[in-house]
């Protein structure tokens, strides 16, 4: 792309490698084009946004005039926070590869991932809580197109696996008044996750290690990640990795925490606790989180791999 501008107007910069641990080489962009007197906004995935910020915390950078899309995975509150704290603003998209964009930031939210659904584009309703189609659950989001050049595919009614609350009350943002009616938030994934034979939701996993082990430990929302493996005799094992920046604290301590979280909550979530106990699956590593390939900080990595344990779509 780089040697095909060369015979264009105004030619592309060199790629430089920004590593999601070190991004000096993007805050050092956002402070430039500050200094330019200009708006620097950058789309990225929601976990990099809080790196982001992170650093720039650390290194005693403000980002005050800075404009950030975060995608690919939820916008929770506990991202904000972390956002805000550093003095980005930051607007939540839902979106996948096969639909495109689903819906953009509303600028007067309820929730922290409102968006705007583009209803001009493709239909979004969902399964009501009576006569369910077998294989989703009430509430699941349903997408089709309303053209063939809408999205990737033509769509019909096809579940992402995704659940929300949709909203038709005013808000008065601009994206309101332009004809996008429709609001959605509390994007969620219910599909299943199964790990050390446990299966449970991504929900479930997001609450305790973005809020309860941040809360006692320190830390962030990115700070904390379960990992699944299995031993070469097919014995499952659970990982909970810890990033070293996280104060000191006894791994046996840590272990504990997490289990009563997940305990705390009756039926699936209190049984796989107690599993996860009985059994000693659980132990603590202190490293960074697994990034996967397209620089995501997924809550769950199952056998190696990354596996969609918060994410409503991959970036579109």
């Amino acid at each position: 792309m780089r040697w095909s501008s060369v015979g264009a107007p105004r030619r592309l910069p060199v790629v430089e490698y920004a590593p999601l641990a070190a991004p000096t080489p993007i805050l050092r962009w956002l402070d430039m084009e500050r200094q330019a007197g200009r708006t620097p906004h950058l789309h990225t995935h929601a976990s990099s946004a809080v790196r982001l910020c992170q650093a720039a915390e650390t290194a005693g950078m403000r980002l005050d005039g800075v404009y950030l899309t975060a995608a690919s995975e939820p916008s929770t509150a506990a991202r904000l926070e972390t956002i805000r704290r550093a003095g980005a603003t930051c607007w939540p998209q839902y979106a996948s590869v096969e639909a495109g964009v689903v819906g953009r930031a509303c600028s007067r939210p309820t929730a922290p991932d409102e968006v705007h659904v583009f209803e001009d584009r493709l239909a979004l309703i969902q399964a009501g809580p009576r006569e369910v189609p077998p294989g989703l659950t009430s509430g699941a989001l349903l997408i089709s197109s309303l053209s063939r050049t809408a999205t990737a595919l033509l769509l019909l009614n096809v579940s992402m696996g995704d659940v929300g609350e949709l909203d038709r009350s005013r808000c008065e943002c601009p994206l309101e008044r332009l004809g996008w009616t429709l609001r959605l938030h509390g994007i969620r994934s219910v599909e299943k996750l199964t790990a050390a034979g446990m299966t449970f939701l991504d929900t479930d996993v997001i609450r305790v290690l973005e809020d309860v082990l941040p809360r006692r430990f320190g830390g962030g929302p990115t700070d904390y990640q379960l990992v699944e493996e299995e031993s070469p005799d097919g014995r499952p094992s659970l990982r909970l990795l810890v990033d070293p920046r996280v104060g000191p604290f006894a791994s046996e301590t840590m272990v504990e925490a997490f289990l009563s979280a997940i305990e705390g909550k009756r039926g699936a979530p209190q049984v796989m606790g107690l599993a996860w106990r009985d059994a000693g699956l659980l132990r603590v590593e202190r490293r960074p989180p697994m990034v996967t390939a397209a620089g995501k900080i997924l809550h769950l990595h199952a056998n190696g791999a990354g596996v969609r344990a918060s994410s409503p779509g991959p970036p579109g």
